[in-house]
């Protein structure tokens, strides 16, 4: 049998581990990032723009903290907006694709990733990034 004064140790040890943890940047919390995808679309050759508008169904991404990978995706509404909820606090990445447009050859189709780094310290908050310009 173990005595009380070990047990009592024991149970303050691992209520100090628990509360010292911090939860990983991820969902499950209850802050928020939003902001809206703005398009400039090119002509083939790159070098003039035809149109420009808010993008209406594209995907934008999120990575959590320092992760390359893409932890969630949601797609733009009508008037290019997107948002991703419950999130916790912690360093984020959003990205949308876009035309690379260094490359001025007609039909060149080479992408690269627009992103925007947030850092979430606040439950409860709302983080607008604004406007993400991509290009097609």
């Amino acid at each position: 049998m173990y005595s009380r004064k070990f047990l009592n140790g024991l149970v303050f040890l691992c209520t100090l581990v628990l509360i010292s943890c911090e939860k990983p940047a991820g969902q499950g919390g209850t802050s928020s990032i939003k902001g809206k995808i703005f398009v400039k679309d090119f002509n083939s050759a790159a070098t003039d723009v035809v149109a420009e508008y808010y993008a209406v169904g594209e995907k934008v991404y999120i990575s959590f903290g320092d992760s390359k990978t893409v932890g969630n995706d949601v797609n733009s509404g009508s008037d290019g907006s997107f948002e991703f909820l419950y999130l916790t606090k912690g360093k984020y990445t959003i990205f949308a694709e876009s035309r690379d447009t260094s490359i001025h050859v007609s039909g060149a189709s080479k992408t690269v990733a627009k992103e925007i780094e947030v850092n979430i310290t606040e439950n409860g908050s709302v983080t607008d990034v604004g406007e993400i310009v991509i290009y097609k």
